[in-house]
């Protein structure tokens, strides 16, 4: 996990290829010990599942009014497991980092329809 700070932006780099509770815990780390930031983005290029702990985090993520939740360079299975759960509506998701430091091209909420093959 790389951490970036751009004033009061703090840019985090995933660096394995699953979220664990491990990266839940440092994750909540950076919150308590940078009151400072009012964006924190998290660069999910490389991860490809999620665990559970995840989910409880940013579900409390969301209720801090302080700090803005975003994650940007999601891969499409990442985004199909938070729209299937429901989380993409608490948090902001940007296609790249230029989008999150400028904040512009969020990915708005899509719902997803299963299709019966003819």
């Amino acid at each position: 996990m790389n951490i970036r700070d751009i004033g009061n932006i703090c840019i985090v780099d995933m660096c394995k290829d699953t979220i664990s509770q491990t990266d839940v815990r440092k994750l909540q780390k950076i919150l308590l010990q940078k009151p400072q930031i009012r964006r924190l983005g998290i660069n999910m290029h490389k991860i490809s599942s999620i665990d559970c702990s995840f989910y409880e985090f940013i579900e409390n993520w969301k209720m801090q009014k302080n700090t803005k939740a975003a994650f940007f360079n999601t891969e499409v299975a990442v985004l199909l497991q938070f729209y299937v759960a429901g989380m993409d509506s608490l948090v902001n998701i940007y296609l790249n980092k230029n989008d999150f430091l400028d904040d512009r091209r969020l990915i708005v909420r899509r719902r997803f329809k299963l299709l019966k093959s003819a």
